[in-house]
């Protein structure tokens, strides 16, 4: 069995009812984690609306990996096998469950959708791409899986421990990508399943980059403005951080990880707002990373 999952915080009311809306007659069940979040009411509001649908709530902002494993535990206690794990923001296509399920079996540890960015594509991009049906990822960060609209195998979680809570926020599903593949589990992506989503608030740059796909292929694509706040920006350099100081021994040189970070603060620093108050946090989060203890 399948149950639907989302982690709230402050989440767009408008949006979070058209996320339920889309995804709870495809599953037996929805269950959102609630980050402390200010506007509970509206949110209970929503998901009494929704059938089948419970909200579990925290006083305060446990973070992405800790919400994501109490709501593991909880689809655990329901039966399911899986678990689909959905940002407040996200917008599944009408029948994104059917098309993940049939991927799922022996030794694949989660299969996701392919990520329609808002700011970046339309879905009359997407639908002109010409890809295979579906794909493996190879790396665990770079081009790797993220948590929204993953189909997570609740056996294979429970195997790797589950989301590292010390990661918080960002870098939390490349950490628990990486885990799955030292484990010997495949990470699969169907491409004919789209996932209306929303990373940060990309914008449109001049600059074109080089970037490689799934299968490795090398092609030029346009740099699109990250649009992450400065709290943001300490996460993203003190998980990288972390990833590297907890995964090193494993990771080579993939551009993964404290290998990002040059690059990801230049690109801040070139087409971003807020530079000075986003330099600080990355500094902060660098040495933070390098401070906090590992288990």
């Amino acid at each position: 069995m399948i149950i639907a999952s989302i982690v709230t915080f402050e989440p767009d009311i408008h949006r979070l009812r058209q996320n339920l809306e889309a995804i709870a007659p495809q599953v037996p069940n929805v269950i959102i984690y609630d980050n402390g979040s200010s506007n509970r009411d509206e949110i209970e509001r929503v998901a009494a609306a929704i059938p089948n649908t419970a909200v579990i709530y925290s006083r305060t902002n446990d973070g992405i990996a800790a919400a994501l494993n109490r709501l593991a535990e909880a689809c655990l206690e329901r039966g399911a096998t899986h678990i689909l794990t959905l940002d407040q923001d996200s917008v599944c296509s009408p029948a994104m469950v059917s098309g993940l399920a049939p991927e799922l079996g022996d030794g694949v540890g989660m299969v996701t959708p392919y990520i329609v960015d808002r700011n970046k594509l339309t879905l009359e991009d997407y639908q002109r791409l010409t890809l295979p049906q579906v794909e493996r990822y190879e790396q665990p960060a770079r081009r790797g899986a993220i948590t929204s609209g993953a189909m997570v195998s609740l056996d294979a979680w429970a195997r790797i421990g589950g989301f590292d809570e010390l990661f918080f926020i960002d870098y939390v599903d490349y950490d628990f990508n990486k885990r799955l593949m030292d484990a010997g589990y495949s990470i699969l992506r169907v491409n004919t399943v789209p996932l209306l989503h929303e990373v940060g608030r990309a914008t449109r740059t001049w600059l074109l980059v080089p970037r490689k796909d799934l299968a490795g292929r090398w092609h030029v694509e346009r740099f699109f403005a990250f649009g992450h706040s400065a709290t943001r920006c300490y996460y993203k350099a003190r998980n990288r951080v972390l990833f590297t100081r907890k995964h090193g021994r494993t990771l080579g040189i993939t551009h993964e990880g404290v290998w990002q970070l040059p690059q990801q603060i230049a690109l801040t620093l070139m087409f971003e707002k807020q530079r000075s108050a986003k330099l600080k946090s990355f500094v902060r989060g660098i040495r933070d990373g390098l401070m906090v203890p590992l288990p």
